[in-house]
């Protein structure tokens, strides 16, 4: 008997090829979507899971109180972590103070890499759950010694053993390779981890390091622990809070606290002292755009379903009239359905494996398909026997009740109730794809909102290179001089940090007027005197760093936000005293973006210093091109530095990156509403064909008595366009609410304009409209005489 059905089955699905194909489409791509956003939520609920000690790793992070406002750090000090150690050591198996993983030139040989690696104390291994593959090491690990990855070991030795061989980091110091390690997983905080060494290592190579070891003012460091089994992390945070206060007694009053590594990635940001889940609410948004997606798919397929379900009520008549039992009724159509749907799901998941290397690109991901998992398999056989029980049920169910002496005859008539229902699964369907659409252009809006922000500098043909070598130290005169001469470059100076992002604060400085018992953080920058010309900074009042000046070494530039904050209309003059020393300002520049061009530019005070600083920062000459000036640059960097590998950053691509996160989720939206108003308009497609072919009789008839072309498209077209209406009013203040809730996490933010509510409508209406027309303009076009032959 199943096979009987499986072939009227087939039967009917070849004989109807255009509602196959609109069916089987839709929900494919409903299910592709759905299984791609799956297994990228999958991926971020997961990460860091790969780590054995997952719940029992945190970070140590602080509360500082500056203006009245709570800013969470993560920077602490050395002693901090000795200190930890002495007094509360019984509550962890291990208090790790860490480098951060800055980039480092590692050279075996004739080869060198730049890759990210951290400096550790003991116990690091633990932090970072390294699995040793080749090699063999006790820890604590050598101080003449590192492990690296097995990524790593491939880009500096090949297939050889790398075992016993030397590499020299950063042109400073020769280490042996003690072993190799399991590369990290990418969903992980430390995928980027591609070398591991001691933290004596790195006080070895750093002077600024050895000398950091008893300074508690010299908050550079992040500081991990493995928490003793069964210790609560509150309980603990409550009793280490003051530990740093007790013996700095810093204004700030620092309120020390563990961070779980549970919320590092979905939990990353602090407002406040509060900590929000900015990664949750990504993870939420995308799972509910995932599952609207295919509940529209899977309502796209019903109405369609069950709109040409009606027209087989003469077969059931017919075969009711010749003997068949409503059972074998129901069991028909449910075998239909459930084959359409089967054939669906196995299409879907074609072509999501097909989308997946593309997905992974645009989601900035490494998925794979979890085929041996459960809850892969589980949610979505759920969805495709769900499916085929709702969209079957109607024509299993209502259809084969009917009475056949009423079908035969023709007085079975289409219910005001069914096509109420029809055009609500309609308005359910745009409303979910006018909602994408409103998002998707916010969401834009506000990225290019942050990126036509004045940042304060020019950052075309703007270039920066860290020293990684000594021997690029101490030349900075006659480094310059072959610059200009090299006619590669407009400008050279030189930083203690990137122009992209801030690396040191201070928030001991005094000035006239400051509020005793009051903190305040100001970013700090200290520059050579031909740093503003290189990058292009306005100076509003005063004057720029001059080397005619020989006290520019005790001079400093603030910017407005820091002029603003310390009460000056004009700072020009006025003296402000830190590290010990007095400094006069001499200008004040325009706010320069260092940190996310999304928030208030921060305080910065920019020191004026000599030379020898860790940066080298470069204008190039707009009128080469940039490979030819990076050419020259490089060249003039070898001759004092022969051998050696300069990492150029351009200041616009690192600017760039500061969007990575909103971009990812505008490309994403991006896709999702494209598939979503796609789906709606095969759903639309088949609904207005079904339309044309009901009403073939009526057009006929109107055409007689002398109805236009136009008068009928109008006609076919007038009812989709009021349900197009209906949806963009019940999208708008839906979609206005929750895209204004996602731009309140941003201080600096777009309005939300009404033209995008407008546009979004009539973008909808007009994509409609030309759907629909295809059929409305055939109908209308039919000869009348054939149109009246149909019945």
């Amino acid at each position: 008997m199943l096979r009987n059905y499986l072939k009227i089955a087939l039967r009917n699905l070849v004989k109807k090829k255009l509602y196959t194909f609109l069916n089987i489409a839709g929900l494919a791509m409903g299910i592709a979507v759905a299984v791609l956003v799956g297994l990228w939520v999958y991926d971020e609920v997961s990460f860091n899971a790969y780590n054995g000690n997952f719940d029992r790793i945190a970070l140590v992070q602080k509360n500082k109180t500056y203006d009245g406002t709570i800013h969470t750090e993560t920077s602490n000090s050395v002693p901090l972590g000795a200190k930890l150690r002495e007094t509360y050591g019984g509550y962890f198996d291990a208090i790790v103070v860490s480098s951060y993983g800055a980039e480092r030139t590692l050279k075996s040989g004739e080869t060198t890499v730049v890759k990210r690696g951290y400096f550790m104390e003991n116990g690091g291994e633990q932090i970072l759950d390294l699995k040793l593959v080749k090699g063999f090491t006790t820890f604590p690990i050598d101080p003449s010694s590192i492990l690296i990855s097995e990524s790593l070991s491939k880009s500096l030795f090949a297939n050889a053993d790398p075992v016993g061989k030397i590499v020299k980091i950063d042109q400073k110091i020769d280490v042996k390779v003690a072993g190799v390690y399991k590369d990290i997983p990418v969903n992980s905080t430390f995928r980027n981890v591609s070398f591991y060494g001691s933290f004596e290592t790195y006080a070895k190579m750093e002077e600024w390091v050895e000398k950091s070891k008893t300074d508690w003012s010299a908050n550079s460091y992040p500081i991990y622990v493995k928490m003793a089994p069964h210790v609560d992390v509150e309980e603990v945070s409550a009793k280490i809070s003051n530990v740093d206060f007790e013996v700095t007694k810093d204004e700030s009053r620092p309120a020390l606290f563990l961070y779980p590594m549970s919320k590092w990635h979905l939990y990353p940001e602090f407002k406040n002292g509060v900590n929000i889940g900015t990664g949750l609410q990504s993870i939420v948004g995308f799972g509910l755009t995932g599952v609207f997606v295919l509940l529209l798919a899977a309502v796209n397929f019903m109405n369609l379903s069950t709109a040409r379900s009606e027209v087989r009520a003469r077969e059931v008549g017919i075969r009711k009239a010749l003997g068949s039992e409503r059972s074998q009724l129901v069991r028909q159509f449910y075998v239909e359905t459930f084959l359409t749907v089967v054939l669906s799901g196995i299409a879907g998941l074609l072509v999501a494996r097909l989308a997946l290397p593309w997905f992974n690109q645009i989601s900035e991901k490494s998925l794979t398909f979890l085929w041996h998992h459960t809850y892969f398999w589980v949610p979505f056989l759920a969805f495709i026997i769900l499916t085929g029980l709702i969209s079957g049920s109607y024509p299993a169910f209502y259809l084969s009740s009917f009475i056949p002496v009423k079908v035969l005859k023709g007085v079975l008539k289409t219910s005001r109730t069914e096509i109420f229902s029809r055009k609500a699964l309609v308005v359910f369907q745009f409303s979910i794809s006018i909602f994408l659409i409103i998002a998707m252009t916010i969401v834009n809006r506000q990225i290019r909102f942050a990126r036509d922000r004045p940042i304060g500098y020019d950052t075309n043909g703007l270039i920066q290179i860290r020293k990684s070598s000594p021997d690029l130290s101490g030349h900075f005169f006659a480094m310059r001089q072959d610059m200009h001469n090299s006619g590669a470059i407009v400008e050279m100076a030189e930083a203690n940090g990137p122009i992209s992002e801030w690396w040191h604060s201070n928030s001991q400085i005094k000035w006239r007027g400051k509020p005793s018992n009051t903190a305040e953080e100001f970013v700090t920058l200290s520059v050579t005197p031909e740093f503003g010309k290189t990058i292009g900074w306005k100076i509003v009042k005063g004057r720029d760093f001059d080397r005619k000046f020989s006290l520019d070494t005790a001079s400093v530039i603030l910017n407005e936000a820091a002029a603003t904050r310390m009460g000056f209309a004009d700072p020009v003059g006025e003296t402000i005293r830190f590290e010990g020393k007095n400094y006069q300002i001499v200008g004040l520049s325009q706010n320069v973006v260092m940190d996310s061009p999304f928030d208030p530019v921060k305080p910065t005070v920019f020191i004026g210093r000599n030379a020898n600083l860790p940066f080298i920062t470069i204008k190039l000459n707009p009128e080469l091109s940039i490979a030819t000036s990076v050419k020259k640059v490089e060249a003039v960097l070898g001759k004092y530095d022969p051998g050696g590998t300069f990492n150029i950053k351009f200041a616009d691509a690192e600017f760039g990156l500061k969007f990575w996160r909103e971009n990812r989720i505008a490309q994403l939206v991006k896709v999702f509403s494209a598939l979503a108003i796609l789906i709606s308009l095969l759903g639309i497609f088949g609904l207005a064909t079904f339309m044309a072919e009901q009403r073939t009789k009526e057009i006929g008839v109107r055409k007689v008595l002398g109805a236009s072309v136009s008068q009928l498209w109008a006609l076919l077209s007038k009812d989709f366009v009021a349900m197009i209406v209906i949806s963009l009013l019940i999208a708008s203040p839906v979609a206005w609410y929750f895209m204004d809730q996602w731009l309140m996490k941003y201080e600096y933010r777009a309005t939300i304009s009404w033209w995008i509510f407008a546009v979004s409508g009539l973008g909808t209406i007009l994509l409609t409209l030309l759907t629909v027309s295809f059929q409305a303009f055939r109908a209308a076009l039919l000869d009348p005489v054939r149109s009246l032959k149909t019945e």
